[in-house]
């Protein structure tokens, strides 16, 4: 995984403290029922209302009603066929953390933008960490076994080889590649490399939020400056960052360094399939 070094001073320092009540609370939520056991309405109606509130969240133009009609009854039938592991109130987290760009970027509010903010909510490190931390017989039952796994973070990673070959963007889909890559031991990097990578993704981040500044009501600007400080001095000062502020940084530097993995193979004509299905044995445990 993208770490900072810890023999080595990156500058970006996460600030401790107790998630206790936090985690509990994750796990009080993940005891509750999942959506394919619930009642469709129920569904639907949570869904409506995330997307409804992402509108108005983002400062967007509302769609006909037509056109949020079918955005609304696809995303809730889509949520139920692919993600019926998620529990109802992840679906306003999940959609929450997206529009502000905590899954990385995108780009306008359609059914495939909402479907992945809930794909990179259940990949996100805190929800895969509370799900292994429940409570032992709290756990749910993962569905796919490794195999399955295994082929399907395949395929996600050759989808984005061909993003890339196709000058697309990969910010949705990078943190879970890079993830993918990394657990099978493809994705090799020295810690001057990795240290490099943590320092380039704050400084992408405070252009990003200078950017966003100009941009956004008066209102919504101190929150930003406060942000923007606290990645500057962290890089020039070694101050600690929040939780949600690593996690930022993390995102980035493991877009930059799936980046440059996938020019590297790109540039060397390898065989990526090939590559990964070499590692197999690595992901299965052998």
């Amino acid at each position: 995984m993208m770490e900072p070094d810890k023999n080595t001073n990156t500058g970006i320092v996460k600030q401790t403290g107790n998630n206790l009540a936090a985690t509990n609370t994750g796990w009080a939520i993940l005891k509750q029922d999942m959506i394919n056991k619930l009642p469709k309405i129920d569904v639907f109606t949570v869904v409506t209302m995330s997307v409804a509130r992402a509108f108005v969240d983002t400062n967007t133009k509302e769609i006909s009603e037509a056109d949020r009609d079918y955005l609304v009854n696809q995303l809730t039938d889509n949520i139920i066929k692919h993600y019926p592991a998620i529990r109802l109130n992840e679906i306003p987290e999940a959609v929450w953390q997206g529009v502000r760009g905590r899954f990385g970027e995108y780009y306008g509010l359609s059914l495939v933008t909402f479907e992945l903010f809930i794909e990179q909510y259940l990949l996100s490190d805190k929800r895969t960490g509370l799900v292994k931390a429940l409570p032992g017989g709290d756990a749910p039952r993962l569905a796919p076994g490794l195999q399955t796994q295994f082929e399907t973070a395949k395929e996600n990673a050759l989808r984005a080889l061909q993003r890339k070959r196709d000058k697309k963007d990969l910010s949705a889909m990078s943190t879970s590649v890079y993830n993918f890559l990394d657990s099978i031991k493809l994705v090799e990097f020295t810690t001057c490399e990795k240290n490099d990578m943590m320092a380039d993704a704050t400084r992408e981040l405070i252009d990003e939020l200078k950017y966003k500044q100009l941009l956004v009501p008066y209102i919504e600007r101190a929150a930003i400056k406060k942000d923007i400080e606290a990645f500057r001095n962290a890089v020039t000062e070694h101050t600690p960052v929040t939780d949600e502020q690593l996690t930022l940084v993390k995102m980035r530097a493991k877009k930059l360094a799936l980046d440059a993995f996938l020019n590297n193979v790109i540039l060397e004509s390898a065989d990526l399939q090939a590559l990964i299905d070499g590692r197999r044995e690595v992901f299965l445990g052998g």
